[in-house]
């Protein structure tokens, strides 16, 4: 499984041999603030409603430690036990996706072991396990991201599949009811899910609204933010396909988020940089510090801020002809959003 994962990241090198958007840039434009700095690659934040932060250590590098809580202090813990998280008898083995509802349960995603974790980070307790059925799997399966739908309970996976470089993609949304485990394969090949080529990267960036009235989506080599009615998952989401909509141009990237003003975020990782989409357009809202790239992962926190982790992917080994030019320490930073609003953590 680890070489697969390698494997699926190395194929992000196809990014540049494609052209860049052209993009708006406004004259204001203000560098990232820096919440924290790490040694080890990040993956994907996310902000509990009491302010914590938890983040993925990226699954690339292989680390002894697969979730953290990173303190304001700096200090990282395993989280959310050693027992889960730490050391090659870990139950979580390869975990990308974390976001946390409002009643502080943070869902993990193990994208080795196809499986959910809900963990109550205020009682610190297991709320619940879940595995994802074989049934609703690819092969090439890559469940890298995904949206938190707290009014239906309910996630909506984002499968980009892809995972082995051999297979054509597959994508499509994977829906998992959280109070029963059910779950569905949707939309199977939608071309909103599709890269603008064949060897570009699929279905991959996913959230939803703070009302929970639209799941916003595209691909990483894809030029369109699209969205579908969250409710149009109902009834195993039959109606889904034929009620997806083009919202607003993006250039390529590997995360997003949406305030309640619908204002999409982008961590866009064409021009290093933060930015919005909205119908009207794209434009950068803020840059990185010098010499980092890649911003990855995107949640927002209580006070209206959303933390970003910089995580510098395209200078792995695997994406850079075998070495590693990474420039530690990696970032975590955070932008202001432009309404007020949660969505997602």
């Amino acid at each position: 499984m680890k070489k697969t994962i390698v494997n699926t990241i190395l194929a992000s090198t196809l990014l540049s041999t494609y052209a860049q958007a052209e993009i708006e840039l406004i004259p204001t434009i203000k560098q990232a603030t820096i919440v924290s700095t790490m040694s080890e690659r990040p993956g994907n934040p996310s902000v509990t409603p009491d302010g914590r932060l938890l983040l993925s250590v990226h699954p690339l590098d292989h680390p002894a430690t697969k979730v953290i809580e990173l303190s304001v202090a700096g200090n990282q813990t395993p989280y959310p036990t050693t027992k889960y998280a730490q050391g090659e008898n870990s139950k979580f083995k390869a975990v990308i996706a974390i976001r946390t509802d409002d009643n502080g349960v943070a869902w993990i995603l193990d994208l080795a072991t196809h499986s959910l974790t809900g963990w109550d980070t205020r009682k610190e307790v297991l709320v619940k396990s879940i595995k994802i059925p074989a049934s609703v799997l690819k092969p090439t399966s890559f469940l890298q991201d995904f949206a938190l739908d707290q009014k239906r309970q309910r996630i909506i996976i984002a499968d980009m599949t892809q995972n082995d470089l051999k297979s054509e993609a597959i994508p499509a949304f994977i829906t998992v009811d959280l109070n029963t485990g059910e779950a569905v394969r949707v939309a199977e090949n939608h071309p909103s899910m599709k890269a603008d080529s064949k060897t570009g990267f699929a279905l991959n960036p996913i959230t939803i609204d703070p009302s929970y009235e639209w799941v916003y989506f595209g691909a990483v080599n894809g030029r369109t933010v699209y969205r579908v009615k969250a409710s149009e998952f109902d009834n195993n989401g039959q109606e889904v396909a034929d009620n997806i909509e083009k919202y607003a141009d993006k250039p390529y990237s590997d995360g997003i988020t949406v305030d309640s003003a619908q204002n999409v975020y982008i961590t866009d990782i064409e021009r290093n940089a933060i930015g919005v989409s909205t119908p009207d357009g794209y434009r950068i809202i803020a840059t990185l510090s010098d010499n980092q790239t890649w911003p990855d992962g995107m949640s927002f926190g209580p006070d209206g801020y959303i933390y970003v982790t910089v995580n510098q992917l395209d200078r792995t080994a695997a994406l850079n002809n075998g070495k590693d030019t990474g420039i530690r320490p990696f970032e975590v930073v955070k932008i202001k959003a432009l309404a007020n609003g949660t969505t997602g953590r």
